[in-house]
C-alpha cells in the first residue's frame, strides 16, 4: 500500500514525499489520473498539478470531475493509471461527490492492487477513516458525524495547514481532544507517506492520541 498524505504539495519536503512514492512504481514514468475535488472549469489546478508531476519526471494526462462533468471513460482511464492524486479543496464536498460516484470501493481495489494515491489536503483526509478532522482546518462540516466515514486506508486521521500558532489555540485543542482516532498534525511543510508496512515522515509532523480514548 503506497499512500502520500499531503498539506501543500509544492513545498519541499512534500516534493520529496511524492517523489519517494512516484521511485517505487515501477515504471520509468508513471502515468497519473487527477481527481477534482469540484468543478475546475478551466481546468487550473489541474495544470498546475501536471506540471509539478511533469517535473518529477511522472505524465497526468487523466482528469476526472465527479460532479456534472462526470465521464464513465475518465473514470475507466484514471483506474488504469499508476498513481491517483486527489486533489484539495472543500472537504465534505469531495467526500460527497465520492461517495454519489461509488468510489470508494474502487478505489480501495485500486490500492489493493498495486496502485498508489497521492492525497493533497481534502484529498489526503479522505483517504482516512473519517474526514471529522477537517474541522481543525477550517472546513465547515454539516454533515452528521455518521457520515462523514471516508476511505480509510490506513488508521490514523490528517490535519493539514497547521500552523504554531493553532497548536497554542484553546479551541483548537479541544477541538483535537474530541476526535475519535489517532491524527497526524501537518504543517505545509510536512508530508506521511504509507509505504507498504513502514510509515515514513517528512519534515516533522506530530501524531496526537487522545489520552481519553
Amino acid at each position: 500500500m503506497n499512500l502520500a498524505f499531503i498539506s501543500q504539495p509544492t513545498t519541499p519536503n512534500a516534493m520529496r514525499a511524492i517523489s519517494a512514492l512516484l521511485t517505487a512504481v515501477t515504471k520509468e514514468k508513471p502515468n497519473v489520473g487527477y481527481i477534482a475535488s469540484q468543478p475546475d472549469p478551466n481546468r487550473d489546478y489541474f495544470v498546475q498539478t501536471q506540471q509539478l508531476y511533469q517535473s518529477l519526471n511522472a505524465q497526468m494526462s487523466v482528469y476526472l470531475e465527479l460532479e456534472s462533468g462526470f465521464s464513465h471513460e475518465a473514470l475507466n482511464a484514471l483506474l488504469n493509471c499508476d498513481v491517483i492524486h486527489l486533489s484539495g479543496g472543500d472537504t465534505q464536498r469531495f467526500l460527497q461527490a465520492v461517495k454519489q460516484r461509488k468510489l470508494i470501493a474502487l478505489l480501495q481495489a485500486f490500492v489493493e492492487n498495486g496502485g498508489a494515491i497521492v492525497g493533497v489536503s481534502a484529498g489526503a483526509m479522505l483517504l482516512t477513516p473519517s474526514i471529522a478532522s477537517a474541522t481543525l482546518c477550517g472546513d465547515e462540516i454539516t454533515d452528521e458525524e455518521s457520515t462523514l466515514s471516508a476511505v480509510n486506508l490506513v488508521h490514523f486521521l490528517f490535519v493539514p495547514h497547521v500552523t504554531q500558532q493553532q497548536l497554542n489555540q484553546i479551541h483548537f485543542k479541544q477541538q483535537l481532544s474530541e476526535l475519535k482516532s489517532p491524527c497526524y498534525l501537518c504543517s505545509d511543510n510536512d508530508a506521511v507517506l504509507q509505504m507498504g508496512k513502514e510509515l515514513l515522515l517528512y519534515g516533522t509532523p506530530t501524531l496526537y492520541k487522545n489520552p481519553a480514548k
